[in-house]
């Protein structure tokens, strides 16, 4: 049998790569539409793209090329070369204030952390993806971001969530007419099932994609498709059948690079030998798939091929070599578990606040009922990871991340208009946390960030970095004296007494002022001079205004 999977894999006709068009954007959506019929040829046209887009000068260009190229690296289980593409396309896109292809990126970023185990850090990457692509009016790469996110859910066990949330990118995604998101998310509603145990059910889904996928020629589609087809019929006790699907499968597979699932097809195509009891066929189909494995990267793979080595093993009377495979298997085992603790845990903390947001938006979204259910629910869903990105939980004001952001923006479009920013440290708050407890300083810090939200404009922007320090943006300004004005009627209004715990309480702020483009025009040395003069207040004995001495 090994001999014919062999022979099958060299016998695999790819067609000769056609010369690549002249244009640049010619070459990119060829790259585009490579993607996940052949991603070995769509990073070879990808970098071709990137090379010429270079020497033309093409910035913009030469960053959707590098997103595209990360997706063929990605397919091909080439996670760190992935990273380093979207990366490059990430800084092209800010470099050029192109929020399509900033969403793209970030979320290309999300994908190879989330395949690298890094939950946490996929979800952060996801939802600063959604807020710009909301943004940007970038409905296509929401739904993108939706159909990822799903997806770190089920590599999390959620299962039952992943799938609610793939059915969801189906409909909307054949409502925003993308044909190959629409088949992703097809594929991975037939995964969800297979994880849930629902090997019938799978099966029956992937009976119908199957063919609709080799129509299409989404190759990369089809290779996953065929791997969950193989895998359910195995578990179904239809092993010849699974061998089948697999043998043809394998040289696409191979074919175009796709690494992952070639490993995944081997180790099921090695159980059917076992399941067959031919041990001695499925040993060196195992131990192709563990090389495979190791060399990508693909550590919960490793794991479960070499606990199958084990079983091999022992059944041909090797019980040293299955001795040592097994305790490979369990010290990769408790090294996976550790880090999944870790992961877990991070991701689980944002996905807390996710979970109370999006129990505040059922109420908001009962209030739209003229709005289309499916429509206003994505909506709710990208307005949901948007607030969670940008937002201080416990004020609702802007976070430290979402103020540094919009304050570079402003000022990188200030020119010579003013722009004013204040830091405001507290004056009298530790006493209030000492003697009244910390429920009473959280009261206080909220009710602060109302006084102050009350007291600018609409276009200002006030947010808690931290602690019970708060930073205000102003732009706009008429003249450099606007600055002081709003922070002395801000100084005014925090020396007003507050009501907490029952208890009248009375605090007063230091408040340091700094204005572009007199005390500078980075946000960085903008900062560090409302922070000096900040601190001049304080040295002075607190309950001030203070302007930079630039």
């Amino acid at each position: 049998m090994l001999v014919s999977m062999t022979c099958l894999v060299d016998s695999l006709e790819t067609p000769a790569a056609e010369p690549l068009p002249a244009d640049l954007a010619a070459q990119i959506a060829l790259a585009d539409d490579l993607l996940v019929m052949h991603p070995t040829r769509a990073e070879q046209v990808a970098r071709s793209a990137i090379a010429l887009a270079e020497t033309q000068e093409e910035g913009v260009q030469a960053g959707r090329a590098a997103v595209l190229l990360g997706g063929a690296l990605f397919f091909q289980a080439r996670y760190d070369e992935a990273r380093d593409a979207f990366g490059q396309a990430l800084g092209t896109a800010r470099a050029h204030h192109d929020r399509v292809l900033e969403a793209r990126a970030l979320n290309g970023l999300g994908n190879v952390v989330s395949y690298q185990g890094d939950y946490a850090g996929a979800l952060e990457h996801f939802m600063a993806s959604s807020r710009v692509a909301l943004d940007a009016g970038d409905e296509l790469g929401r739904v993108r971001v939706l159909n990822n996110i799903a997806a770190v859910w089920s590599e999390l066990g959620e299962h039952g969530s992943a799938l609610q949330h793939h059915q969801e990118v189906v409909t909307v995604a054949g409502r925003v007419g993308d044909a190959s998101l629409v088949s992703s998310a097809r594929v991975n509603v037939m995964v969800d099932h297979h994880a849930l145990g629902e090997y019938g059910r799978a099966l029956d889904l992937a009976e119908t994609l199957v063919p609709a996928l080799e129509a299409a020629g989404l190759r990369q589609h089809l290779v996953v498709a065929q791997a969950y087809r193989a895998d359910s019929l195995l578990r179904l006790g239809r092993a010849q059948d699974a061998q089948q699907v697999i043998l043809a499968a394998l040289p696409l597979a191979e074919a175009i690079g796709e690494q992952a699932h070639t490993c995944f097809l081997l180790g099921t195509l090695a159980m059917t030998h076992q399941h067959q009891g031919q041990p001695a066929v499925a040993l060196p189909v195992l131990e192709r798939a563990l090389a495979l494995a190791g060399e990508h990267r693909l550590a919960g793979q490793e794991r479960d091929l070499l606990g199958r080595l084990s079983e091999v093993r022992e059944a041909l009377g090797d019980f040293q070599g299955a001795l040592r495979d097994l305790r490979a298997h369990h010290a990769l085992e408790r090294q996976i578990h550790a880090e999944d603790v870790d992961r877990k845990t991070r991701f689980l903390t944002a996905q807390f606040q996710l979970d109370s947001l999006k129990r505040e938006a059922e109420l908001e979204r009962q209030r739209a009922r003229q709005l289309e259910e499916d429509h206003s629910a994505l909506q709710e869903d990208h307005a949901l990871l948007a607030h969670v990105a940008a937002h201080d939980a416990l004020t609702g004001l802007a976070n430290r991340a979402h103020f540094q952001a919009v304050a570079e923006q402003t000022l990188a479009r200030a020119g010579e208009a003013g722009v004013g920013l204040l830091f405001l440290d507290l004056d009298g708050f530790k006493a209030v946390n000492d003697t009244l407890g910390h429920d009473a300083g959280d009261d206080l810090l909220r009710q602060v960030a109302g006084r102050l939200r009350s007291q600018v404009r609409r276009g200002d922007l006030v947010a808690r970095p931290g602690g019970d320090e708060f930073t205000v943006l102003l732009p706009h300004l008429r003249t450099p004296g606007d600055a002081r004005q709003v922070a002395q009627k801000l100084l005014g209004v925090l020396t007003e007494p507050f009501v907490v715990s029952g208890n009248t309480v009375t605090i007063s702020a230091s408040v340091g002022v700094a204005v572009s483009p007199q005390d500078g025009t980075e946000l960085a040395v903008l900062q560090r001079r409302a922070d000096e003069a900040m601190y001049r207040v304080k040295r002075s004995g607190r309950a001030g205004v203070q302007t930079s001495s630039a």
